[in-house]
């Protein structure tokens, strides 16, 4: 009895372990499929026009606060042309929420652009 009952304890000590680290595996990798939502939910935002904004896509919740981290710059083209917009880079900060709850924050960074000038189509 004594040995089965230290088998039986040592295999519910397994898989109690075996349990806790199969539900941080499946919380990270829902954490990291939030991020790639979040990230497709924000990969057209210009950053120039919206600076901070907020995406639903229920159950998550998508923040971006973006801050400049160039000065203003008139397009070039590959002709060494000036083109019809101007741009700035920014890092984007993003948090991602999932029912309220934050489950992951990540930054990148990003071009923003405007329309500065009108296209002269006598430079093409």
């Amino acid at each position: 009895m004594v040995v089965m009952a230290t088998a039986l304890l040592a295999l519910y000590s397994w898989l109690s372990t075996s349990t806790l680290g199969l539900r941080r595996a499946q919380a990270q990798a829902q954490a990291l499929e939030d991020a790639r939502t979040a990230l497709s939910l924000v990969e057209n935002v210009n950053p120039m026009q919206d600076p901070q904004g907020q995406r639903d896509a229920p159950p998550l919740t998508v923040r971006w606060q973006s801050r400049a981290l160039t000065d203003r710059r008139a397009g070039v083209s590959r002709a060494g042309l000036p083109t019809q917009f101007d741009f700035i880079l920014y890092e984007m900060d993003v948090e991602v929420l999932r029912n309220g709850t934050q489950v992951r924050q990540f930054s990148f960074r990003k071009a923003g652009w405007e329309a500065a000038r009108p296209v002269n189509l006598e430079d093409f």
